[in-house]
């Protein structure tokens, strides 16, 4: 299994722990996206063995990556059943684990790292989580570039990591 794969299964599992029964996939899309994020800002590189790649969508940052993840998990070890919402014209689909684990491959310091990402973000509504994504560098960047070319999407452009800085206390514990 790989750490996407892990790293999916771990955020279910915490998200259920915390009240929540489900995710829909744009909630697992912002989270990985901000787990990848907040990962470039504190260690200047991807959290997963190899660089997510993400794109620009309309409604922010998608992936690929977890697409294939998702397939690869669906009916051993996740369900994804599709939901109308009478407040969304688009059904919304909701993934949740299909059995309790008893062990997911994610070291101790991974677990901390992504509880620590997963405890900021996890209670807020979409719309919020929406504006962080929105308001992480990757993303200004682009919507800098869509201005500049006047267009109102570049769907499909892929998204830069390394234009995140590393937080100003990493850059002094390196440079002591």
């Amino acid at each position: 299994m790989t750490k996407l794969e892990n790293t999916i299964l771990y955020l279910l599992m915490r998200a259920k722990e915390k009240g929540k029964n489900n995710l829909s996939k744009i909630e697992l899309f912002k989270y990985i996206y901000l787990l990848e994020s907040e990962s470039y800002r504190f260690t200047g590189k991807s959290f997963f063995d190899c660089p997510m790649s993400f794109v620009r969508d309309k409604n922010g940052p998608i992936s690929t990556d977890i697409y294939k993840a998702l397939t690869g998990l669906v009916g051993n070890y996740v369900n994804i059943i599709e939901e109308n919402n009478n407040n969304y014209t688009f059904p919304r689909h909701s993934i949740s684990l299909k059995k309790k684990l008893n062990k997911i491959d994610i070291n101790e310091s991974e677990k901390l790292f992504i509880n620590s990402v997963l405890e900021s973000y996890i209670s807020l509504p979409i719309n919020k989580l929406k504006k962080i994504v929105y308001a992480t560098e990757p993303m200004l960047e682009i919507i800098k570039e869509e201005k500049a070319n006047k267009v109102s999407l570049l769907k499909g452009e892929r998204l830069n990591f390394n234009c995140i800085p590393l937080d100003a206390d990493v850059v002094d514990l390196i440079g002591s």
